[in-house]
């Protein structure tokens, strides 16, 4: 990011078609995704929670959702290369979920990263690094950030030369907010090599055409398909992050099949007044959306310093049935 004026340039995405989700309801073993809670905590840190920060990695990439203050001590503490990292996705602009990116920012620049960094993040984010960058608070040099400005309903974040696939949909909070959907995605199937063999066809480019579910000419003439010589195609893994929000019908469609849902659990169930009067949900309501989203996996994040995350899960356990709290450094693999 080397002046303002790239900044400005590169500056808004406006509702690009969305990416279906990767992998719902087919046969075949799934490619994997691994969570790292980064910071699970809410409004602020505490001894053992950092301000919000989850990495979604797979092999050789990982994403940030969110980036709290202590979000890149707490990557190097979980053995995350910080080279390997594709985009951070910011949800909006209340410092326990920002805080962390300008620090990040700069590191990345004085490590001379080389090729450009994308930040999505919620309208208000292009004008709010500009600031910082002409105060001199960056440090970036010439690191190419990419601005994506999410607007409306949200839609694809284009990562160029990732293979992540990201949408965002806006969720309900006291501020303009984005939740986030990462897939990897789906693989062809396993080829038959003796039962290509059997049909005649030869060793070679034509196999990687059926591999990919192509069918194929022969050189006597003979079409031969990618039936009963593949197997079925891999799916990719499937996670959404939905915080900050009160229960909103976008946070159900950003969860929709997925095999994760990271949602927002600030406070127990008694609280439910206080959380929505504050733009924010409970643990039962969050497993309320992930039931409703059909989403394999639930994972309470974001818990007030004033409860405890695992009796928010108990009282939610009747609700969904795979719920697993979030803490800090401990990977979750989906």
């Amino acid at each position: 990011m080397a002046s303002a004026a790239r900044l400005r340039r590169l500056g808004v995405a406006r509702r690009p078609p969305a990416v279906p989700g990767a992998g719902r309801g087919r046969a075949g073993a799934r490619v994997r995704l691994k969570l790292v809670p980064l910071g699970t905590s809410a409004g602020r840190p505490t001894l053992l929670r950092g301000a919000s920060a989850l990495a979604v990695a797979t092999e050789g990439a990982w994403v940030l959702c969110d980036c709290g203050e202590g979000a890149q001590i707490a990557a190097l503490r979980a053995g995350l290369s910080l080279s390997r990292l594709d985009a951070v996705l910011i949800t909006h602009l209340h410092g326990d979920h920002f805080n962390g990116l300008p620090g990040l920012l700069g590191t990345l620049g004085l490590e001379g990263r080389q090729r450009p960094l994308v930040v999505a993040g919620p309208p208000g984010i292009t004008a709010l690094l500009q600031h910082l960058e002409r105060a001199g608070s960056l440090g970036t040099g010439d690191m190419e950030v990419r601005v994506l400005e999410q607007q409306g309903n949200g839609g694809e974040v284009r990562i160029e030369g990732s293979q992540f696939l990201v949408e965002s949909r806006p969720l309900a909070h006291r501020v303009p907010t984005y939740g986030f959907r990462v897939a990897l995605p789906d693989r062809p199937g396993t080829l038959d090599v003796s039962r290509s063999d059997a049909a005649g066809v030869p060793r070679g480019p034509l196999l990687a055409d059926l591999k990919a579910g192509r069918a194929v000419t022969l050189p006597d003439g003979r079409v031969v398909g990618p039936e009963g010589l593949v197997g079925p195609r891999q799916p990719g893994a499937s996670m959404a992050y939905a915080l900050d929000t009160v229960p909103c019908p976008s946070s159900v469609e950003l969860g929709r099949g997925v095999d994760a849902l990271v949602h927002e659990a600030t406070y127990e169930d008694a609280r439910a007044a206080l959380a929505h009067e504050r733009g924010h949900s409970t643990g039962v309501e969050a497993a309320r959306i992930a039931a409703e989203a059909e989403a394999a996996a639930l994972v309470l994040t974001h818990f007030s310093p004033s409860v405890n995350g695992d009796n928010l899960a108990e009282e939610a356990k009747s609700i969904h049935p795979r719920i697993t709290v979030a803490e800090d450094l401990a990977e979750i693999a989906i």
